[in-house]
């Protein structure tokens, strides 16, 4: 394991952590409604899983949210930043069926365990799965794509950044759709953050404001999960 993925691991215990807190539990036959026990059990088990070893996966108020944004758009084209171990993605790609989900991971074993469940809920063939920084590779991985969604699950400081880059390959009318934005309730209540989430807080507050001062989307932050902004992009 090298110096970031090192980084990034304690970065990421520390934050999962902080998330088993919250109390918050998925009822993931209840939020997946895929209408069979197999793959609602699989999900099940996938969950119980990351929960035990602290991966993170998106929570369940949060997935609701997602899943009715898939509904509703049947998007052609999906990127994803923050694969970890493919649970939202095999979701989005389930939702969709004729969806293409670009997504990428940083860390090299849950990117591994990522294509072992694209593989088991049969999704590998509309999977385009990338390994690396996602702010050094997506400016490759988007190259001459448009995205209907686009969903960031991946480092909290670096939201504003992958807007940026990504804002220009968003359809007219796509959304993004961020998770966690309200990092454990201190994004939003404007107290001075703890030293060792400091960049991230005060990185997710520049950006909130960002989306909420923005002519070109129209925004909306709810309180569920962790948080989530969903976003609609307006050109």
């Amino acid at each position: 394991m090298n110096k970031e993925e090192s980084l990034a691991c304690k970065s990421e215990s520390i934050i999962n952590n902080s998330y088993n807190n919250l109390g918050v539990a998925n009822d993931v036959a209840h939020s997946i409604k895929l209408g069979n026990d197999e793959q609602c059990n699989a999900f099940a088990e996938i969950e119980r899983s990351a929960r035990e070893r602290f991966i993170p996966i998106i929570l369940g108020d949060s997935l609701d949210e997602l899943i009715k944004l898939i509904e509703k758009l049947q998007p052609k084209r999906i990127l994803e930043i923050g694969t970890a171990i493919g649970y939202s993605g095999s979701i989005m790609l389930l939702k969709s069926t004729s969806s293409i989900l670009d997504t990428v991971e940083l860390l090299d074993y849950r990117r591994d365990e990522a294509l072992v469940n694209f593989d088991k809920f049969g999704v590998t063939d509309r999977v385009n799965s990338f390994l690396g920084d996602a702010s050094e590779l997506i400016p490759d991985m988007i190259e001459g794509n448009k995205y209907d969604l686009v969903f960031i699950d991946g480092p909290k400081s670096k939201y504003g950044q992958y807007l940026d880059q990504i804002e220009g390959n968003i359809v007219s009318g796509g959304y993004v759709f961020c998770d966690n934005v309200h990092f454990r309730g201190m994004v939003m209540n404007g107290i001075r953050p703890p030293h060792k989430f400091r960049t991230i807080i005060v990185g997710m507050r520049k950006f909130l404001e960002r989306i909420k001062d923005s002519a070109r989307y129209e925004s909306e932050v709810m309180s569920k999960g962790d948080g989530i902004a969903i976003i609609k992009v307006i050109k």
